[in-house]
């Protein structure tokens, strides 16, 4: 366009080229593993963007160089940067300085709190359950998690589902629904309907999260898992009070369980980690959190937490193999939660798999007393 736009272009390259060594060197201050290993693999061309102006994440940054935690007000206010978009690279900086470090409660409950700012809230009334996983087990199962919310429902539970497209299985519970013909991007208002005409509706995550999309760049340069990917059971869009949310990483369960206690928004909720899988399962015993407010109503928020094992082989129920609960693509997973949600007695792997994950939303729903009871009615209503 002009004689010198080949020499500005290239100024500016080394310019984004010198600030992609910068960050290399601060998080080698106070990182090693995964953090420094994807900021130094982290492309250019991923994190560099038009030059304007942006607010700036140093002052967090700077902290956490120092090897500080962020107060959860900090927090609140460097993810209301980020979702406004802010700078890729500060972004890509900030989530792994994050990650290298460990994420807090206080930390989680900013991050939160800020998701939520940036929400578009599904309106539904009541009491409300969700039932959820973070992904990521690579197990590729079908939508347990997604048939389980259905069962909970038809047993009397009013269920408002998060869920999205396939990120990292076959077939996300976006993608099995509406191979079943159900449509995922309704307005919030709609899926408040639908919760109210059929005690079921589903959030499908860019309508209900839509800054979400701005961070996606500086996500898929990372490559790692990012305090994102247990963002997302946390943030219902209808803020469901009854949770029941599965980690695939062992270490998570504490983690998601005091964030779900300091942000205070749930009255009974479990985080379960399976064997190897993000949800509950007869491939063996797992272990959950359970939180719960025993304060009387109208007062503020007061959380008990309970750690146990729940056995499936305790109620009968014998153990499978990883391929008894395999899935595949969206046809082929809408098939099989049409069979595992007939009526009638007979069972398999994948039925004894939703109905677990189903009795315990029923049981923090209230329509049972235990997880036990709560796998019984599940199972009566199947």
């Amino acid at each position: 366009i002009c004689p010198g736009a080949g020499g500005v272009f290239r100024v500016l390259s080394s310019v984004m080229a010198l600030t992609r060594v910068l960050l290399l060197m601060v998080v080698a201050l106070v990182g090693r593993g995964d953090a420094f290993r994807a900021l130094r693999t982290t492309s250019l061309s991923a994190l560099r963007k038009p030059l304007v102006s942006r607010a700036t994440l140093k002052p967090y940054l700077e902290d956490l160089v120092a090897g500080k935690s962020l107060t959860s007000s900090q927090t609140e206010a460097a993810w209301d940067l980020i979702l406004g978009g802010a700078d890729p690279a500060q972004v890509a900086a900030l989530l792994a300085l994050l990650r290298s470090k460990g994420e807090t409660p206080e930390e989680v409950s900013g991050m939160v709190r800020a998701m939520y700012k940036a929400c578009r809230p599904v309106p539904a009334s009541g009491k409300l359950l969700d039932i959820v996983g973070t992904g990521g087990d690579g197990a590729h199962t079908i939508n347990i998690s997604t048939a389980a919310a259905v069962l909970a429902a038809a047993a009397g539970c009013r269920v408002c589902k998060a869920g999205n497209r396939s990120v990292s299985s076959k077939c996300g519970s976006a993608d099995v629904l509406e191979a079943l013909g159900v449509k995922i991007e309704l307005e919030p208002e709609d899926v408040a309907k639908c919760v109210d005409k059929c005690r079921v509706g589903f959030m499908y995550a860019p309508v209900n999260h839509p800054a979400m999309k701005i961070v996606a760049p500086a996500r898929k340069a990372l490559g790692i898992r990012t305090a994102f990917n247990i963002l997302g059971p946390m943030t219902n869009a209808a803020r469901a009070q009854r949770v029941v949310i599965g980690v695939f990483q062992e270490e998570l369960l504490p983690l998601m369980a005091a964030s779900l206690m300091e942000v205070g928004s749930i009255d009974h909720g479990v985080v379960v980690h399976g064997v190897g899988l993000d949800e509950i399962s007869p491939l063996g015993p797992c272990t959950i959190l359970e939180v719960k407010n025993v304060a009387p109503e109208g007062s503020p928020k007061s959380y008990q937490q309970t750690s146990y094992h729940f056995d499936p082989l305790d109620l009968g129920i014998p153990r499978c193999t990883v391929e008894d609960l395999a899935g595949g693509d969206a046809a082929h997973n809408a098939a099989e939660l049409r069979k595992v949600l007939e009526g009638g007695d007979h069972t398999n792997a994948k039925r004894d798999a939703v109905v677990l994950n189903a009795g315990m939303g029923i049981y923090v729903y209230g329509l049972a007393d235990t997880p036990e009871e709560g796998v019984q009615v599940a199972r009566e209503t199947l």
